[in-house]
């Protein structure tokens, strides 16, 4: 009986190691995923200053709190303003909030978006309000699909969606535009 017991034990320690051996060499399961809600870092009160490739600002963006997510890569700005710099012609765009993809060269503004251009020899003063821009900060061209308000020293400008190109100095007018145009005496 005692051989009995004995090699009873034996098995069972045998059996024991065997399948504590097999569970060693699995992978442990993990709840843990790198994409994550959160951020990975904050800044707040900025500035970030991108160059041309001659070294001269190219655009400058300020923002008083900025969230970075890693999941997707992508920028959430509060307060942003952007300074998008010309030889002869500067933008500057404000909102209340932005996000900003630097992969796509892409920053979303939404909420109260002011764009302003100061006027020039050869332009003048102009001043657009929306609640949505899309801006590319390589072809310096923003555009919107939502309701626009164009201001300038002569006239006032009501448009459904919008473009704007800084490179050509163009504003195109997409559809439903009413306005009033004051001529200068």
């Amino acid at each position: 009986m005692r051989t009995f017991i004995t090699l009873a034990i034996f098995i069972t320690i045998a059996v024991g190691s065997f399948w504590f051996l097999q569970n060693l060499t699995e992978e442990p399961v993990s709840d843990i995923t790198t994409d994550s809600p959160f951020p990975d870092y904050f800044m707040e009160n900025f500035s970030i200053t991108s160059l041309d490739p001659l070294g001269q600002p190219e655009y400058i963006l300020k923002a008083t709190k900025m969230l970075h997510y890693s999941d997707d890569n992508k920028a959430e700005l509060d307060q942003p303003f952007l300074s998008i710099k010309q030889s002869d012609n500067d933008i500057t765009l404000r909102a209340s909030r932005a996000v900003f993809l630097q992969q796509e060269n892409t920053i979303y503004l939404h909420d109260k978006v002011i764009i302003h251009r100061a006027a020039t020899k050869t332009q003048t003063e102009l001043s657009i309000f929306t609640d949505y821009l899309k801006v590319d900060t390589k072809s310096h061209v923003a555009e919107t699909h939502l309701a626009a308000r164009v201001k300038t020293p002569e006239a006032e400008l009501n448009t459904i969606g919008l473009k704007l190109d800084n490179m050509q100095g163009t504003v195109i007018l997409q559809s439903q535009v009413k306005g009033i145009y004051e001529a200068a005496n």
